[in-house]
């Protein structure tokens, strides 16, 4: 297998993942009461309350105009609330709402009922697979770096 093969074999692999997730969560979306971004926002402001929008689209790794437009979504169905910063009047803080909470508390149970699986896998090749994902994030950053400074 030449190298052009070998890393068309790699992605594809990476696509069929990200696919299967894509699919057992958006057929589900129902059961979870929330897509699985808005479970992640959730998620992500039950751990870290009060931040902004940059930070939370840094955290759950999207941009922040699709950050935005899910928690507009949240904050309109009542899940996620806005304040104003008590050290920084002109920036907005985000945080969920009980009813928030209490959507993440039940999405988690859902999730946590798909995932669960996943830790049939050893111990030792699941190890090795986040090893191998942080290998392969620290070169495609370090390339992205060379890129930029041409």
């Amino acid at each position: 297998m030449d190298s052009q093969e070998q890393i068309h074999e790699l992605l594809y692999s990476f696509r069929q993942v990200h696919l299967s997730f894509y699919h057992l969560f958006s057929k589900d979306a129902g059961a979870l009461g929330a897509t699985w971004i808005q479970y992640q926002v959730l998620r992500t402001l039950r751990e870290h309350p009060d931040i902004g929008l940059t930070e939370l689209a840094d955290l759950i790794l999207i941009g922040n105009s699709t950050t935005s437009g899910v928690v507009d979504r949240l904050v309109k169905a009542g899940m996620v609330e806005r304040k104003r910063s008590e050290t920084d009047r002109r920036s907005i803080t985000l945080r969920n709402t009980q009813e928030g909470d209490e959507l993440r508390k039940r999405a988690e149970v859902v999730c946590n009922d798909f995932l669960e699986p996943l830790l049939h896998i050893r111990e030792e090749d699941r190890r090795h697979l986040l090893d191998t994902h942080q290998q392969i994030v620290d070169i495609l950053t370090h390339k992205g770096r060379e890129r930029s400074t041409l």
